[in-house]
């Protein structure tokens, strides 16, 4: 709310007598005539007793002056309903009595959210609504001994649940201005609702849960802090909480659901309030957080674990050992949250590594994979090197292969490397993976991936896929690696079902926000990948897939000049990557401007002497310019290199116009597509 200027500023406490809770604000509302003398709101910690005029927290009376205890009643009893402003000037002030509304009203309200120890910034109990007015956006509970009308007796005390909408923006997680204050505040978040029956409702990323049917848990492992007083060790903490979700995840089936990676390292040195962070990522149910310090061999990490529904702590620990022991560290940590979030519904499993891997090899696999998340073609480059360098270490240690795999396959998908130089070694990383640990989700999901983009090996693909899911199901690369499959096997439902449940592990991964447009797309759903797209371009403009993939889904929309600007940052924003500048050919020359399209293809021709260029990209723009021949050659090209491009090759559109040659027929059936 904007400063105003101040003429006079009434204290809070000379204020009018207030109108009772139960007094309609508007005409349109209905009036609560029966609301008893002993009626209390309860909220979070705190409940509001209207007998006594008291604010309590956690039992405690906390001082609050009469005009802000007005103004909480006032939003309570229309809690999740934006109170106008011309509401709060009328219930606070009589008729008549000027005073200047901004100056007091934000003194009243500031001096609220004190005593609930709410941030305006980011607010978990009152919002201000711009222009308009306040709303309470917490779930509210009213407890009365209510008058029983048939047996003219007080009855006994109920609980009445809120029905109003809450605002979407609400949380039931105590506020925050850092990272750590949350932790020290007292707990806040209470059920909206208990229907008493048969239905339980939970404040979750899954509302509704039938008592019937397990609800997942959702836990979210924040990145480990690095308080080593070596900066170089950061890469350190980064795979160690790397390691903790991928051993989360294999520690339980289908009953805990831990958000991945790519999400939670969005939040690395935030200083976002924990209430933001799960409201950001959809939701958790359950916070693992901790720190590591390294000196020389010797590593101690503290980790704990909290319940996010009322901030309680269910563990915390330390552990000091040395570096080759980290592992047991990690098994240590994950054992103690099976046991702590019930037993029963987090049956133990035995899927964990073999063996324990050197100090020095692990490091370089942290090394590895830290260097692999940036996703650059010289940090891929980096990457492989510090893979090939753990495994020489420690030739028995299976996830060091696995990332190596993974490196060869990223490399090959942003065309980085011939498709002759990446699967191969992949393939070869992941099977040697999988003979020293058989149990390892990535080696499997690697191996499916290599034997569906390049071997064409459909069958084998899939159950691989299937067996990496059933090791890891909270595995977001695999259910999305999956999706791809299922996409590129016209089997369009079933892989937007994997996409969504990739999201759902990965909410705030732009990658998989991107992948799920794809999928959207080639299900002939050009408006929802639009819509998807534009999202991952609005949370981060830099993001060159987001705008490639919106520059096809313009493209199937013939929204020609929008398609044009979305594949000229796409080109722009990746340095120039040889696929995103295909697609800006294609928009060209599909959008009638022949002499950039050829301009665009000669450079890309020129290039290919040097980098590698796609056969396929080629033939897409080929096809666009009419140029039905040339593009025929590429595709067989194409075929030749087993370029992972080539499963689109069934569903693009571009090749319309192919589908009665029979060279094109036949590099269909080369390709083995499933009927």
């Amino acid at each position: 709310m904007a400063s105003a200027f101040i003429p006079v500023v009434l204290n809070s406490n000379e204020m009018v007598t207030p109108p009772t809770p139960s007094t309609s604000l508007r005409e349109d509302s209905q009036p609560n005539v029966t609301v008893p003398s002993t009626h209390t709101y309860r909220f979070g910690v705190f409940e509001v007793n209207l007998r006594t005029r008291e604010l309590r927290k956690d039992g405690t009376k906390i001082k609050l002056q009469d005009k802000p205890l007005q103004l909480l009643l006032l939003l309570l009893d229309h809690a999740g309903k934006i109170v106008s402003r011309e509401e709060v000037r009328a219930a606070l002030w009589p008729a008549g009595m000027f005073v200047d509304f901004d100056a007091n009203s934000k003194t009243i309200l500031t001096k609220l959210r004190q005593a609930l120890g709410d941030l305006a910034e980011n607010p978990i109990f009152v919002e201000t609504i711009p222009r308009h007015g306040y709303r309470f956006i917490a779930p509210v509970t009213r407890v009365d001994s209510s008058y029983d009308a048939t047996t003219q007796s007080l009855g006994e005390p109920h609980l009445h649940a809120e029905a109003s909408a809450l605002s979407p923006s609400a949380s039931t997680l105590p506020p925050a201005t850092s990272r750590f204050s949350w932790r020290q505040s007292l707990a806040f978040g209470v059920l909206a609702c208990f229907i008493v029956a048969s239905v339980l409702v939970v404040h979750s990323r899954r509302v509704l849960v039938r008592p019937s049917t397990p609800r997942r848990i959702v836990l979210l492992v924040l990145p480990f802090d690095n308080l080593s007083s070596d900066a170089s060790q950061e890469f350190f903490s980064d795979g160690l909480t790397d390691e903790m979700i991928t051993l989360l995840g294999q520690q339980s089936q289908n009953e805990l659901a831990v958000i991945a990676r790519t999400s939670a390292m969005q939040y690395k040195a935030t200083r976002k309030p924990l209430a933001q962070v799960v409201r950001e990522i959809g939701g958790a149910d359950y916070v693992l957080e901790g720190s590591v310090r390294r000196s020389g061999n010797i590593v101690a990490v503290n980790a704990q674990l909290f319940r996010v529904q009322d901030q309680v702590v269910l563990w915390s620990k330390s552990f000091e050992d040395q570096v080759g022991d980290l592992l047991s560290i990690q098994q240590d940590i994950a054992t103690q949250i099976e046991h702590s979030l019930v037993i029963r519904l987090i049956p133990p499993t035995s899927h964990t590594s073999a063996a324990s891997p050197s100090g020095r090899a692990h490091d370089a696999y942290l090394m590895g994979l830290y260097e692999a998340n940036k996703r650059s073609n010289e940090s891929l480059q980096r990457s492989i090197q510090y893979f090939q360098q753990a495994i020489a270490l420690d030739e028995r240690y299976a996830p060091a292969y696995a990332g190596l795999a993974n490196s060869y396959l990223l490399s090959a998908g942003w065309l980085n490397l011939k498709p002759a130089d990446a699967y191969p070694k992949a393939r070869a990383a992941a099977l040697h993976a999988l003979e020293l640990d058989a149990n390892l989700a990535e080696a499997h999901s690697t191996l499916a991936e290599t034997e569906h983009e390049f071997y064409w090996k459909w069958t084998e693909a899939e159950v691989e896929f299937r067996r990496a899911i059933e090791l890891n199901p909270n595995s977001a690369l695999s259910h999305k690696s999956y999706s791809e499959f299922l996409m590129h096997a016209s089997r369009n439902q079933e892989a937007i079902s994997e996409i969504e449940h990739a999201r759902d592990l990965d909410p705030v991964s732009l990658i998989v926000n991107s992948l799920v447009a794809l999928v959207y797309l080639n299900a002939g759903q050009p408006n929802r990948a639009v819509e998807q797209c534009e999202k991952v371009v609005q949370l981060d403009p830099q993001f060159a897939p987001g705008h490639y993939f919106l520059g096809e889904a313009f493209l199937r929309l013939r929204q020609y000049d929008d398609s044009i600007v979305q594949f000229r940052a796409a080109r722009d924003l990746s340095g120039g990557n040889t696929m995103m500048r295909a697609g800006l050919a294609v928009g060209y020359a599909t959008a009638g401007r022949r002499h950039d399209a050829e301009q665009a293809l000669s450079e890309l021709e020129r290039d290919a002497g040097h980098v590698y260029v796609s056969p396929y990209g080629l033939a897409r723009v080929y096809s666009a310019l009419g140029e039905n021949e040339r593009a025929v050659e590429a595709l067989e090209r194409a075929r030749d290199d087993h370029s992972f491009q080539l499963m689109f090759l069934r569903s693009d559109p571009s090749f319309d116009a192919l589908h009665g040659d029979a060279r094109f027929l036949k590099l269909v059936k080369q390709i083995g597509f499933p009927q």
